[in-house]
């Protein structure tokens, strides 16, 4: 078995629990301050059910359910649609679970070398402005008539 397909540890929950921030919590109205404070035994039982999650990749529909909830653009006619994004809130379980499986994911591509060093948005230590940075200065060398090597972003 690979090692992305292992079952979850507590570390990796736990690790889980400290990169998350308190957010709009789902329909169930569970919120991560709740889950931060489960006591060990309750957290072995959650661990338990995420990893039978993700073996069988069967869980509960109430899982997926969110609700749309508009929220006004700063500034903007609140009496036109358009001036709204909708968010919707998603079960702070699910976030935990999704945050666990990006971050063995991400671990994954990362130690593999899956994914391009010219790759930087959405990766940790890297922001989508060292590209822009690189564009520049291969605008520059291009200018210049230096060598100008392609990118994508």
């Amino acid at each position: 078995m690979e090692t992305y397909n292992t079952l979850f540890s507590i570390h990796e929950l736990l690790d889980a629990f400290s990169n998350s921030s308190d957010s709009a919590v789902g329909p169930d109205d569970i919120r991560y301050q709740m889950l931060k404070h489960l006591p060990s035994e309750v957290l072995n039982a959650l661990l338990g059910i995420m990893n039978e999650i993700w073996l069988t990749g069967n869980f509960s529909s109430s899982l997926l359910q969110s609700y749309v909830v508009p929220i006004p653009k700063p500034g903007k006619d609140t009496t036109k649609p358009t001036n709204y994004r909708p968010i919707a809130p998603t079960s702070c379980v699910c976030k935990i679970m999704e945050c666990m499986v990006n971050n063995r994911l991400m671990w994954y591509l990362e130690r593999n070398n899956i994914i391009t060093p010219a790759q930087s948005g959405f990766r940790k230590g890297r922001r989508t402005a060292d590209a822009c940075m690189l564009g520049i200065f291969c605008q520059r060398g291009f200018c210049s008539e230096a060598t100008c090597y392609c990118y994508f972003l």
